[in-house]
């Protein structure tokens, strides 16, 4: 019978530790990247490279309490030195957000599909620090907490931040400014 050389054998179960650690996050990672970069080979690619970026730490990951809200984290940062080396500034980045609206329609009520389309497309007109606050706290579900530290910000610049950007949208959709009938 044959044995496996003992070096083989370690890097094999930390290959399949570490899946077993991110697994449970690599659609949410997927889902932030897509709504980062508008584009599902972009997201694809940015999701690929921070997990490849992090197989060799699957002790590290291991050791962290909260994995998914810290992978978002690195996952932003990420997107960030990307696309500022890309750009001179990452905010401004032009996504496709027909894209992002026309994708995002899910089965169901069409009323339903409308309103999230209309909602979708007021948020592409918020500022990028405001999109991804609401992004993080309210779409994701992450806490003050987790969004202040995924974002590198102030728990009172996360609070501030939605504030305004909840009283945006809520005056965007309610003008009707953004209807129901986004040609996808």
């Amino acid at each position: 019978m044959y044995a496996w050389p003992k070096k083989l054998l370690r890097r094999r179960s930390s290959s399949a530790h570490f899946a077993e650690l991110v697994h449970p996050h690599i659609r949410q990672l997927y889902r932030m990247a897509f709504r980062w970069t508008g584009s599902r080979e972009e997201a694809e690619d940015l999701v690929q490279d921070v997990l490849a970026s992090l197989l060799a730490r699957s002790v590290v990951l291991e050791n962290i309490q909260r994995l998914g809200p810290w992978l978002i984290k690195v996952l932003y940062h990420r997107y960030v030195d990307l696309y500022r080396r890309r750009r001179s500034s990452p905010v401004d980045e032009d996504v496709d957000w027909e894209t992002v609206i026309c994708s995002t329609s899910e089965e169901g009520i069409s009323s339903q599909v409308g309103m999230q389309r209309a909602l979708l497309q007021a948020l592409s007109k918020l500022d990028a620090g405001w999109r991804d606050t609401v992004l993080l706290h309210d779409v994701e579900g992450y806490s003050l907490l987790e969004v202040a530290d995924i974002l590198d910000i102030s728990v009172g610049t996360v609070k501030s931040r939605l504030h305004r950007a909840h009283k945006k949208l809520k005056k965007m959709l309610s003008e009707g400014t953004y209807s129901e009938s986004h040609p996808c």
